[in-house]
């Protein structure tokens, strides 16, 4: 049984096409649908939302383009328009500027992970030092075999 809280999640996630819908739920929420007086109002709302973010874009013509810019100018405005060429000062100052913070982060990074990394590996050394009773071949997984000189 599909309740109204749980249509309306799915409404609001997937939209108005069953399509989008988890499967094994669409059967459920088709009866709650039919069900609810509220819940068609809220599918409504969502079908003609839906409807509206699939309209297909309009272009203008080049007839309409070409008139709206013979206006613009016209009317005194100017292009505003930067360099377009790859090696345009614009576009080497702004890769200049990423790639600075770039390597300021990476530097930062690894400064900061070393300060962060210090105490823990002092923490290790002060516990191994403070181990009591624990012998090498213990830590080495060895058996010592006793050196005795034969006489």
């Amino acid at each position: 049984m599909m309740t109204e809280a749980r249509f309306i999640h799915l409404l609001d996630a997937y939209g108005a096409r069953w399509t989008g819908w988890p499967q094994d739920e669409v059967a459920a929420a088709r009866t709650a649908l039919a069900g609810s007086a509220n819940l068609q109002a809220l599918w409504n709302e969502a079908s003609a939302l839906d409807d509206f973010l699939c309209l297909p874009a309009v272009t203008a013509s080049a007839d309409l383009r070409e008139r709206v810019l013979a206006s613009a100018v016209g009317a005194g405005l100017q292009s505003s328009r930067r360099p377009r060429g790859l090696w345009s000062a614009w576009t080497l100052w702004s890769g200049a500027g990423v790639m600075a913070t770039a390597v300021a982060g990476a530097l930062l990074g690894v400064g900061l992970a070393q300060h962060l990394a210090a105490p823990m590996q002092a923490e290790a050394v002060f516990y191994q030092a403070s181990l009591q009773g624990t012998d090498d071949t213990e830590v080495l997984g060895l058996e010592l075999v006793s050196l005795e000189v034969p006489r």
